[in-house]
C-alpha cells in the first residue's frame, strides 16, 4: 500500500498529464482556426513542398533544387508518399498540419525542460507560454521549416541537463538533425561541447562518452553534408557558414544578390552598415517578439533572477548567444522578421520562470487560471488583429489565378506571393520546371518597380522584358494617378474592375498595349 505522499504525487502527475493533453488540444484548435486552409502556402515553404513532392515520387533525392537544408522536406515527403494522387492545396494542408502538430507538441519538451529547475505548476505556465505565443502560432501554419528546428534544438538542451548522463547522446543527436533542417544549427554543436565541458570538468580527458556523441554527431552531418552537396553542386552546410563570413567582412556578394545585398556591395561602409543593421534589428525585435504574451514575465524574470553565476546559467548564455547569431546575420542582411528570433523563446521562457515564481507567491487566488487565462485571451487578441485582412488574402489570390491564366508578366503587387503556387496549380500533377537557382522557374513572371520614378518609364523599360498586365490596388502611391485616371492612359484596357463585385479590395487589371503606346 502506498503511502499518503506517494499517493499524492501520483495523483499530482495525473493532474499534469491532464492539463498538458488539454493545453495541446487547445493549441490545436487555436491553430487550426486560424489556418487558411482554402489558400496555398507561398514564399520559402513552396519550395520546400516542391522537394518533398519530387523526392515522394521519385523515391530518392531529386537533383538540381538548391536548398540550404532539405531536412523538413524529407520528412514531408515520407508523408506525401501516401497521398500521391492528392491535389496540390491538399498537400499543401497536409504539410500545414504537420507542422502544427509538431510545433504543438513542443510544449512537452519546454514543460520538461522548464520543470528540471523550477516546480511543475511553473513548468506547465512555461509551456502555456510557448504554446499560445502568437507568433509561434502564427508561424506554425506557414508550413515553413521553424517548428521542427525549434523543436530539435529543444531537445538538444533538454538532454543536458538529464541526470542519466547517457541520454548526453540525444543532445549530439538532435543538434545534427537542427542543422538537417536548417543549416545554421550546426553552430549548435559549439556550446553543447563547452556545456559538456562544464558539466564533466574533472575529466582530465575526453571520456567515452563525448567521443561516442561526438562520433553520432558527424555521422549523421557527413552524409547528410555530402548528398547536399552532390545534388545542388553549389552549396552545403559547411559552405553556408562560410559564406556568412565572407558576407560581413564584404569579401563576397552572393552570384545573384538580391537588393539588399546589392546596395552592401556597392557601398564602402559594407562591414558598418551591417553592424548597424544587425544590432538595431536584433533589439527592436527581441523586443516586438515579446508582445504580448511574455514581455511582463521575462522582465519579472530579469529581475528577480537570482545574480550568482551557475553553470548552468553560463550553458544558457552560450546557447542564447549562438542561437540568437542566426537572427542577427539576418538583420544584418536586411532581413526584417521576428520570426528568426523564435527559436530563442525556450530559453527566454527559462527566463520567465523567475518571474512566474515571484508571480506565485502572491497569495492571489486563482493566480495560474489568471495567467493562463490572460495568455490565451491576449494571444487570441493578438492574431486576430493580425489577421483581420484574411479575406483581402483570398482576394488577391482569386485575383492572381485570373492574372496567371491571360498574363505573360505582371507587376509587383501585394499579392503576387501567390503567383507560383498559382502557376504550380496550373501546371499541377507536374511539378514547375526548375530554374538556374534552383528553385521552381516562374511561368509568369513578376516585374518589381523599385527604382523606377513613375509608371510609363517602368512599364516602357519592361515592354521587352515579358510585362503584359498590371493590377492596381487603390492606394498604391507609384500607380496611383492610373487607378484614377485611366482615361489619360489609352494604351491601358481595362479588362477587370472589382467596383463591378462584391469584393472588398478595391483594385483594377489592366493589359498593357504597346501598340498604342507612345
Amino acid at each position: 500500500m502506498k503511502n499518503n505522499c506517494n499517493v499524492t504525487k501520483e495523483l499530482s502527475n495525473k493532474n499534469s498529464i491532464k492539463i498538458i493533453i488539454c493545453l495541446i488540444i487547445s493549441g490545436l484548435i487555436i491553430r487550426f482556426y486560424f489556418t487558411p486552409f482554402n489558400l496555398p502556402i507561398n514564399l520559402d515553404a513552396i519550395d520546400y513542398f516542391a522537394y518533398a513532392v519530387a523526392m515522394s515520387r521519385e523515391g530518392i533525392f531529386p537533383s538540381g533544387y538548391i536548398l540550404t537544408n532539405f531536412g523538413w522536406s524529407s520528412f514531408l515527403s515520407i508523408v506525401f508518399s501516401f497521398f500521391k494522387e492528392s491535389e496540390m492545396l491538399e498537400l499543401m494542408n497536409i504539410q500545414r498540419i504537420l507542422n502544427t502538430v509538431i510545433s504543438v507538441l513542443a510544449i512537452i519538451p519546454i514543460y520538461l525542460l522548464v520543470k528540471t529547475f523550477f516546480r511543475k505548476e511553473i513548468a506547465l505556465l512555461g509551456a502555456t507560454l510557448f504554446l499560445f505565443d502568437p507568433r509561434i502560432i502564427q508561424n506554425s501554419i506557414l508550413g515553413g521549416t521553424d517548428s521542427l528546428f525549434i523543436l530539435f534544438t529543444i531537445l538538444a538542451i533538454l538532454f543536458i541537463f538529464y541526470k542519466k548522463s547517457s541520454l548526453i547522446y540525444l543532445s549530439f543527436i538532435f543538434v545534427a538533425l537542427a542543422a538537417f533542417v536548417r543549416y545554421e544549427g550546426i553552430v549548435l554543436i559549439i556550446p553543447l561541447l563547452v556545456s559538456y565541458a562544464i558539466k564533466n570538468r574533472q575529466q582530465k580527458i575526453p571520456n567515452i562518452k563525448l567521443l561516442v556523441g561526438i562520433s553520432l554527431f558527424l555521422i549523421i552531418i557527413i552524409p547528410i553534408n555530402f548528398i547536399n552537396y552532390e545534388d545542388t553542386q553549389q552549396t552545403s552546410i559547411f559552405t553556408q557558414i562560410v559564406h556568412r563570413g565572407d558576407f560581413i567582412s564584404g569579401t563576397i556578394i552572393e552570384n545573384k544578390p538580391d537588393i539588399d545585398d546589392e546596395f552592401f556591395a556597392t557601398n564602402e561602409n559594407h562591414t558598418i552598415i551591417f553592424i548597424e543593421n544587425a544590432v538595431g534589428g536584433f533589439i527592436k525585435y527581441l523586443g516586438w517578439v515579446l508582445i504580448p504574451t511574455s514581455i511582463i514575465f521575462c522582465i519579472l524574470g530579469v529581475i528577480f533572477v537570482p545574480k550568482k553565476i551557475t553553470k548552468n546559467k553560463i550553458i544558457f548564455g552560450l546557447f542564447f548567444v549562438f542561437l540568437a547569431s542566426s537572427s542577427i546575420y539576418a538583420y544584418g542582411r536586411g532581413f526584417q522578421e521576428t520570426r528568426y528570433l523564435l527559436v530563442l523563446l525556450p530559453i527566454i521562457i527559462l527566463l520567465s520562470g523567475y518571474g512566474l515564481n515571484y508571480l506565485l507567491k502572491i497569495n492571489l487566488k486563482h493566480i495560474q487560471i489568471i495567467i493562463i487565462f490572460g495568455v490565451i485571451v491576449s494571444s487570441f487578441i493578438f492574431i486576430d488583429y493580425r489577421n483581420k485582412d484574411s479575406k483581402y488574402e483570398l482576394e488577391m489570390y482569386e485575383a492572381t489565378i485570373f492574372l496567371t491564366n491571360i498574363a505573360q508578366g505582371v507587376n509587383d503587387y501585394n499579392g503576387n506571393k501567390y503567383i507560383k503556387a498559382v502557376d504550380l496549380q496550373n501546371n499541377w500533377p507536374e511539378l514547375l520546371l526548375k530554374g538556374e537557382n534552383g528553385k521552381m522557374k516562374l511561368i509568369t513572371e513578376k516585374f518589381p518597380i523599385k527604382g523606377f520614378e513613375e509608371p510609363l518609364e517602368y512599364i516602357k523599360f519592361n515592354k521587352n522584358m515579358g510585362l503584359t498586365h498590371l493590377l492596381i490596388k487603390e492606394g498604391d502611391l507609384f500607380f496611383d494617378d492610373i487607378f484614377i485616371n485611366e482615361r489619360n492612359y489609352s494604351f491601358l484596357e481595362k479588362i477587370y474592375d472589382s467596383n463591378d463585385s462584391d469584393e472588398t479590395t478595391k483594385y483594377k487589371i489592366f493589359k498593357i498595349n504597346y501598340g498604342e503606346l507612345k
